[in-house]
């Protein structure tokens, strides 16, 4: 079998890799009426199936523009993410971050997962929320119940009907409250959560360190560290990168002006507002969704 190089661009995402022969082997049902939702929706469920490895298969995704819940069945997988490669095994789940960069290859000679896909303007916080944003490994407690899930998945992927649809979003939520509840461990402190709730709840108003301070009951030096060790950023660097990512979802949505975006969001302008666009997504609102609908 031959090795063959691959490489996708979706937007600001990127995907490189090799394939060899008919390996990485997608058996994946697509949920059509994911496309049929609003482009602003909250959540997205994108597809879900099986996949089958070989050992000289790679996948690289750059910037991710998915969420991914992979759920190895056979064999071991090495994934890297956030600077650090691990094993995973049989029986284990790994996690493809949003926005991250991660690798993906088989150690064994042939492998197996289950897989499912999501995205949306809200899923980002929805993983904050479940403490799950910052996981690669999850080692399962029940794994019997994520075989049922992904059961779930694929009958209504095969139904393929609104309704079914709705019905796996609600299982892809299921999963995620799953793997949160085996994370336990992992939980954020409460002030970083209060912290969090109140970033998002006031992306439309000028931050200060002062407000989450009030807003925490904790110091300033301790919501830096917090931010730190948890999310690898300040908390002002935070907040403006979620608020960016606010923008871009109303942008997308069509139903704004980038002027109503940046009035709404209190960008000192709408030049501003270009600008802090460009350096994050590497070009103009005007500029970014032409080239995307062209």
């Amino acid at each position: 079998m031959k090795k063959r190089p691959i490489t996708a661009v979706f937007g600001t995402s990127k995907i490189l890799g090799f394939d060899y022969g008919k390996y990485p082997l997608h058996d994946f049902i697509s949920f059509a009426y994911a496309g049929k939702e609003t482009n602003g929706h909250p959540f997205k469920l994108l597809a879900a199936g099986n996949d089958y490895w070989h050992r000289e298969c790679l996948r690289q995704r750059i910037n991710s523009n998915v969420f991914a819940i992979e759920f190895v069945c056979e064999g071991t997988f090495l994934f890297k993410q956030f600077n650090k490669t691990t094993r995973i095994k049989a029986g284990e789940i790994f996690l493809v971050q949003l926005g991250e960069n991660n690798s993906i290859r088989c150690e064994t000679e042939t492998a197996s997962k289950r897989t499912v896909t999501m995205a949306g303007t809200l899923l980002r916080r929805i993983l904050e929320q479940f403490g799950l944003d910052q996981i690669s490994r999850v080692r399962l407690t029940d794994q019997q119940r994520f075989d049922e899930l992904f059961d779930e998945l694929q009958q209504y992927g095969e139904e393929q009907t609104l309704s079914s649809y709705r019905k796996g979003c609600a299982t892809c939520y299921a999963m995620l409250h799953e793997l949160s509840a085996q994370c336990a461990a992992m939980v954020r402190p409460p002030e970083l959560q209060r912290a969090l709730e109140y970033i998002h709840e006031n992306l439309s108003d000028k931050l200060s360190i002062d407000k989450l301070v009030r807003h925490t009951g904790t110091s300033s030096a301790t919501l830096h560290r917090m931010f730190k060790k948890y999310l690898h950023a300040s908390p002002i660097s935070y907040y403006l990168d979620q608020k960016m990512e606010k923008a871009f979802s109303l942008l997308h949505a069509n139903i704004y002006s980038v002027k109503e975006i940046a009035a709404k969001l209190k960008y000192s302008s709408p030049q501003y507002f270009a600008t802090e666009f460009k350096k994050k997504y590497g070009n103009s609102p005007k500029n970014y969704f032409s080239s995307k609908n062209a």
